[in-house]
């Protein structure tokens, strides 16, 4: 049976891009052995892909969006398990696609993350860096143009996740581009990644052979929790590939 991406952050987020992203950091959970019990959705809800992973796991959302459309009763069609309100201090794994750019206070949400994870879990992230959308002026005016989707670095987040207290910060970037045969398909992605403000921008006079396309760098973040809260980490942020990182769950 298929079950869908459920998208508890943005209504307009295009999908086919959550998922894309949710199978990337997917791919990254390859290098941690480990079985989590409790997972906490927030984000972008990727069922499917953590539910064939982990098939044993109790799935969790914090997320008022997701229960309030009733997709408590959706989780438990589709896994037969319940989608519950994670207690602090009780998670294994924090699974957040695509929701850091859309806080305002990116800190705060970290710290509250932490709050809900057991000693030596996972957080597992991902967001939409600052380069995201960089060629939105060479179309739109600049009355049309919205803020980056999060003005943090990936060093500035690996920070922050030492102030909360994780350990073992990994971060790492890609950049992925998506290009366009129209400018009206750019448009529609534009708006729905929050790029321009309105669905209707005021273009500039655009060549005919102008290549249009939206770069989009996107952020992928894991941190544990460390064995004592007593633990302190020296030091700057990794930052490497994540293919030469194995972490062992023992």
């Amino acid at each position: 049976m298929h079950m869908p991406t459920i998208s508890t952050v943005s209504n307009t987020l295009p999908k086919f891009l959550s998922l894309e992203i949710a199978k990337r950091m997917e791919d990254k959970l390859s290098i941690v052995r480990m079985e989590p019990q409790t997972i906490c959705h927030v984000g972008q809800v990727d069922i499917e892909l953590l539910g064939r992973r982990y098939p044993k796991a109790k799935h969790f959302s914090t997320n008022p969006y997701l229960i309030a459309k009733g997709f408590k009763k959706a989780f438990l069609n589709l896994m037969n398990r319940p989608c519950l309100e994670p207690v602090a201090g009780k998670v294994d794994l924090i699974w957040s696609n695509l929701e850091l750019q859309h806080d305002k206070t990116p800190g705060l949400l970290i710290k509250k993350w932490r709050e809900l994870l057991k000693v030596d879990a996972l957080l597992m992230f991902s967001y939409l860096g600052p380069d995201t959308g960089k060629e939105m002026s060479n179309y739109f005016d600049s009355e049309d143009l919205k803020s980056i989707p999060s003005p943090w670095d990936m060093h500035d987040v690996g920070d922050a996740l030492l102030k909360a207290g994780f350990s073992e910060p990994v971060m790492d970037m890609e950049y992925i581009t998506l290009d366009y045969e129209t400018l009206d398909l750019l448009i529609a992605d534009a708006f729905d990644l929050g790029l321009i403000n309105t669905r209707t921008p005021k273009c500039s006079d655009l060549p005919a052979d102008l290549a249009l396309k939206i770069t989009l760098e996107v952020v992928y973040g894991h941190a544990w929790t460390p064995a004592s809260d007593l633990a302190k980490v020296e030091g700057g942020v990794a930052t490497i590939s994540p293919d030469q990182i194995v972490r062992v769950k023992r």
